[in-house]
Formats: structure tokens, sequence, C-alpha cells
């Protein structure tokens, strides 16, 4: 298991499919005028998990996302100072203006990539790539229990296997973008991608990044800052409106989680926190009418952490907002109290700080994903992780405003009300400054550790970092953390680890009466639990969960 990887949640080939290199053995690289807007907003654009970068590195098993280009990034790309740039990028200008103009439904883009990738298994499963994509239907598995599946895992050491997922209940609209028809029966092309016998999913995010007016199933978080709205331009990105799940919304969970064979988890990375709460109760409402639904976890599988909890957070008013007009609509914005969560010995850049944003998970929230048997990825996204730039030492008291719907910001916000029954209880070496990304990485794993000792008791061998591992989100044209830029680099994080994980227990502010780690009694760090540990997370955990799905939940 030494050194393997498993990522929860990336791109295989989304990078090929929107730009015009459809050769997937190569990378995807910027240049000239591409490559210098690449670096300045981070290196988003270039590839970072392609199957160039995946067969070179130690990942061999992991969770490859199927999305449809939304509006909101078709809409407008690249335009600086009035001037479009987006002519330096090599884009499929054919999907984004279909998609743009609403010549197209998500539903069949969806399909179509899904197709583009089951197009390039004959290259992908041969060397010198040996990516297999799997799924419950794979007779490799058959009659299999989830132990004998795990040990098969960890005993491969030449097949990458891969599983799909589904990012964003928009791909299963098939009305046009955009257009005056409302998309009724989501749920039935649910079930008709459960019902597929070429391949399977293990989850789905009902909502992604933008606003779909066309199918609304929930309320989103926002997610673009202001540095990547320079790259995608649109309102679309801001929520407006919405509370909790919609009833459409609602059917497509049901559909997912009661498939007598296929069931699909839900995903609650990049809902409202509103929606995230709505959410756990109606899973209780489910669990009630079908007991077979309690054995499907929930997931988050890219996520970061605010630091605190829910209810402090709303009964303390640790942040301020205000209610105003743009373009005739009513927007409220919430700007949270920053939160310094540890320090590092750099003299010039010492403080660490979470980002408070809703779309991370609150303190309640990693409980009931723990209690579940759920399973944590941690972003590598600098931003998700609380970077905000590159002096980051001091912050003022409250963070950037993040846009939230006028009616989740009135009942919750303003009125501190959390979703009624349909859950949530009111239940010594510094990191340089080019490794501070992987400190802060250190202190989400820490904090969900601790969260997870403080709010639960759990049985002999078992704990709270059995639930926790990467979850990149590589090719979603995230902004990575430094020396961590692509897969082929995500090797040498198990040394980072190591080094900076008993820093970070020692040294986080949160949760201070709580350890992560063991120590022996003479104080002293109990190095073989470490190194037990960084490998269930950067591989074993990912093993047993997968093999949970591929046994279907057994």
């Amino acid at each position: 298991m030494a050194n393997k990887i498993f990522d929860f949640h990336f791109h295989l080939l989304f990078k090929h499919y929107i730009t015009l290199n459809k050769d997937v053995t190569t990378e995807f690289r910027t240049g000239g005028v591409a490559k210098l807007l690449n670096d300045i907003l981070g290196g988003p654009f270039d590839s970072q998990s392609s199957p160039a970068q995946v067969k070179d590195s130690q990942l061999f098993l992991g969770v490859t996302s199927i999305i449809s280009l939304e509006h909101a990034f078709a809409r407008r790309v690249l335009h600086l100072l009035g001037i479009d740039f987006s002519g330096i990028l090599p884009l499929d200008t054919a999907l984004f203006e279909r998609t743009r103009d609403g010549l197209t439904d998500y539903f069949t883009e969806f399909k179509t990539q899904l197709q583009f990738y089951l197009d390039q298994q004959p290259v992908l499963t041969a060397a010198p790539f040996h990516i297999h994509y799997t799924g419950r239907q794979d007779p490799a598995w058959k009659d299999k229990t989830s132990a004998e599946i795990a040990q098969l895992l960890l005993n491969e050491n030449t097949k990458r296997y891969l599983v799909f997922s589904i990012e964003g209940g928009h791909n299963l609209s098939d009305v046009p973008v955009r257009g005056t028809a409302m998309s009724r029966t989501p749920e039935l092309n649910l079930l008709q991608l459960q019902e597929r016998t070429d391949v399977d999913f293990l989850c789905m995010n009902l909502c992604h990044l933008s606003y779909i007016p066309e199918q609304p199933l929930g309320g989103f978080a926002q997610g673009l800052n202001k540095q990547a709205q320079i790259a995608f331009s649109s309102e679309d990105f801001m929520p407006k409106a919405g509370l909790g799940l919609t009833e459409l919304g609602k059917k497509v969970i049901r559909q997912a989680l009661t498939h007598p064979t296929r069931p699909v988890l839900i995903d609650v990375k990049h809902m409202s926190v509103y929606t995230r709460l709505h959410y756990y109760r109606f899973r209780e409402q489910l669990i009630n009418e079908d007991p077979a639904v309690e054995r499907l976890p929930i997931i988050s599988s890219h996520t970061g952490f605010t630091f605190s909890s829910i209810q402090n957070y709303l009964q303390q008013k640790k942040f301020r907002s205000a209610v105003g007009t743009e373009n005739g609509t009513t927007v409220c914005v919430v700007e949270p109290e920053n939160k310094k969560i540890g320090r590092t010995d750099d003299l010039i850049n010492s403080g660490l700080f979470s980002n408070p944003w809703s779309i991370n998970l609150f303190e309640e929230e990693i409980t009931t994903i723990l209690e579940s048997k759920g399973m944590i990825g941690i972003s590598l996204d600098q931003r998700i992780l609380g970077a905000e730039k590159i002096i980051d030492s001091n912050r003022g008291q409250y963070f950037d405003g993040e846009y939230v719907a006028r009616e989740e910001w009135e009942k919750l916000f303003r009125d501190g009300q959390l979703p009624g029954p349909e859950g949530l209880g009111q239940k010594d070496i510094a990191p340089s400054r080019a490794e501070r990304h992987i400190m802060l990485l250190c202190m989400h794993i820490v904090y969900a550790v601790r969260v997870g000792y403080a709010s639960l008791t759990w049985l002999p061998d078992t704990s709270p970092w059995q639930h926790i591992c990467i979850g990149s989100d590589f090719d979603g044209l995230i902004n990575p953390i430094n020396r961590l830029d692509n897969i082929n680099r995500v090797e040498g994080l198990r040394d980072g680890l190591l080094r900076y994980l008993p820093v970070a227990d020692k040294y986080l502010t949160e949760q201070p009466q709580q350890r992560a780690l063991r120590y022996h009694a003479d104080g002293t760090l109990d190095n073989a639990y470490l190194e037990q540990v960084t490998d269930q997370f950067l591989y074993g955990n990912g093993v047993s969960f997968t093999a949970r799905f591929l046994s279907n939940w057994r």
C-alpha cells in the first residue's frame, strides 16, 4: 500500500473534452500569453490529472467526475479590461457556443461526454496507462465481499481502477439550456443512467456552481471568488433565490438513494449550507420509509472546513451581512469573520486562516458524515483550504463576502432558523513559505479527526481517521496547492504529511483538548501510528470505501 494514492474527486478527460486537444495521450499545456494568464490565475488551465500524468503517478484508485459545461462558464470566457482573450485558449468553440446559445441540453451533453470517455477505453486500458473504468457491473467483483474486493485492490500493482461520478444535477436536464421549457422529470433521466449495463456511478452532486433556471433542484453555494471570475464571468455564479431542496430535487434524491440495485450516493459538495441541512433531514425521512437507505453513507468529495460550529456561527453572529439591489434584483451578501486556525514560524507570513465561506463544512456536518460511515475528501484547491493571497499572514475582521439566496439569508442568517423536521442535532517545524498550503491541508485533516473524536463514540479498531481522504478536484479549473500542482506530484505528499501532521496537532487552535495523533506516556509521538493513519488517508480509506461500493454496500 505504501505510496499508492486514492483520489475521491478529479477529472480525467474534462480538459481534453472542452478543448481542441482530443488526443488523450497528451497533456494540455498553455503557452505564450495564455501561459502568463494561467500563471496569474493560479494555474487552472493546464492539465493536472490527464492520463499522461496519471500513468506516471501513484494514483491506483479514484473517482473521475463527468460534468456538462454550464451556461455560466460558456457565457463569457477570459474577458479582461473589456478585451476578449478567449481566443488564446484552444477551446472547442462549438461546445461553448451551443451551450451559450441554448442549442443543446445538459443531459445530451453529459451522455456525449460520457461516450467520449468510453470511446477512449482501448487506448487507456493498454500500456502505458493501464486505466480501467469499473463499477458494480464489473465481473472482477462478482459475488465477492467488500473485504475480498479490498484485498484485491490492495494487491493490484498494475491496473488503475476508476469509478464514475456525476457532478451536478444539471446533467439530468433534458430541455434546452436557458430556454423557456422546464425540466420536469430529471429523476427518470437518472433512472436511465442507473439502468445502463456498461457504466456505473458511485455518486452525484445535486448542485454545482451556478443557477440552472430550467431545473432548480436545491440551493447552491457560491464557489468562485473574485479572481476566479476573471476567467469566467456570469451573474449565475451568485446565488440569488431559493430555500433548500425543491420538490424536484427531492425526487432526484429519492431516485438516487432508493434504486434497489444501483443506488447513487448524494455528494453534498456545492449545496448551500441550508440545502445541506435540509438534505440530512430528508435523508432521515427516506430511511424511515425505506430502511435500506441507512446503509448508504453521506459524502463530501472535495471540500474544506469553516473551522466553526453552525450553531455558534449563527447564534453569535460570526458574520455581517447586507441586502441590496443589483440589476433590479435583491441580493444578500454575507461576510463571515476571518478565523485564524494556526501559525508557522515564518517571520513574514506566519498566520494560517480558514476559508469561512459556507460552501465549506461546519463542525456538526463533519460529525453527521462520520456518523453515517461516510467519507470526506479534502480538496487540494488552495482557495478552498483558506489561502487568499501570497502574503496572507494578517487579515481584517471579515473575509470576502459571499452571495446567499434571499430566502436562505432571511431564514438562516437573519432569523437563525435551521430546517424543520422532514439530521442535524443541536448536537515545531515551521513550513517554508512554499509549504504553507500543505500545513493548511494538515490543519484540515487534524480538525476533522478531532471533531470526530470529540463528538462520537468509536468502537475498537475504528476512528475518524478511516473517513477522510484526498479529493483533489484536479482538472476542475482549480488553483492547486503549492508543490502539488498535478497528480504526479501527489506521491510526495506522504513526506509532507508525516512532517506536518504532528505540527498541526500541536498548533491547531480548534478542539485544543483533543489530539488527533497518539502519543507515548512520556509525551513523544507514536510514529508507527502516524505512518498508519497517513497511509490510510492517502489510499487505505479509499480502498475500503470503494470496495463497499463495488459490493453494493453490503
